[in-house]
């Protein structure tokens, strides 16, 4: 970007899923994906150019009270890490009391097809934009959604 400062942080969620629940609120400028195959990650690819850091948000249907990061997306038996800085982030959730676990199987749907092909994007075109996705429960499997959002917005500030 020429002239322009890159967004230090951007969020990405889905549409009409609790992710979009946890990010409306934060103080972070966020785009709310149509869970479309193409769109999604065109959307994604466009953020990256714009910005340092991005985390995308999704849903996932067997996880309780917790969170998930994927450490990685996956095509087929490729599997392409993560360039967040992701102990930071474990140090910080940790100390703030949030339950998280560790995946490289971020589903076989939207989410992955996104996360996949951010992270392509990003080795492929040398961005210096790092990218992390992150699976939180249905809206009805999180006790206090407030509570997850104010403690991951101040988490998300710090980074």
């Amino acid at each position: 970007m020429q002239n322009r400062e890159k967004l230090r942080m951007t969020l990405l969620a889905f549409q009409n899923t609790s992710a979009e629940t946890l990010v409306r609120g934060m103080d972070f400028p966020t785009v709310l994906l149509p869970s479309d195959k193409i769109k999604d990650s065109e959307i994604a690819i466009t953020k990256i150019q714009t910005s340092e850091k991005i985390i995308c948000f999704g849903q996932k249907p067997q996880i309780i009270n917790k969170i998930c990061l994927e450490l990685a997306a996956r095509d087929n038996d490729a599997l392409l890490p993560t360039n967040f800085e992701i102990e930071t982030l474990k140090t910080k959730l940790k100390a703030n009391n949030i339950t998280y676990s560790e995946s490289q199987n971020p589903g076989t749907s939207y989410c992955n097809l996104v996360y996949w092909n951010a992270l392509n994007y990003i080795r492929d075109n040398k961005c210096n934009c790092k990218f992390l996705f992150i699976h939180i429960p249905f809206e009805q499997n999180i006790g206090n959604i407030s509570e997850l959002r104010e403690k991951l917005n101040s988490i998300l500030k710090s980074l």
